[in-house]
């Protein structure tokens, strides 16, 4: 562990923090979360419930 020595509780923090930041093995890259995000922004306009129409 290096210079700092962790007890159990820091340890577990740790491992906590390490679990929510890792991308781990079913990372999605970047330009298909951009896809994935786009489509369903541009699917709420369609399907929006109590929006205000606009004249068209």
């Amino acid at each position: 562990m290096g210079k700092y020595q962790l007890d159990d509780k820091g340890k577990a923090q740790v491992q906590r923090f390490h679990e929510k930041h890792s991308q781990g093995m079913n990372a999605q890259t970047k330009k298909s979360r951009v896809q994935a995000l786009r489509e369903k922004f541009l699917g709420k306009g369609k399907t929006a419930n109590g929006a205000k129409k606009t004249k068209s």
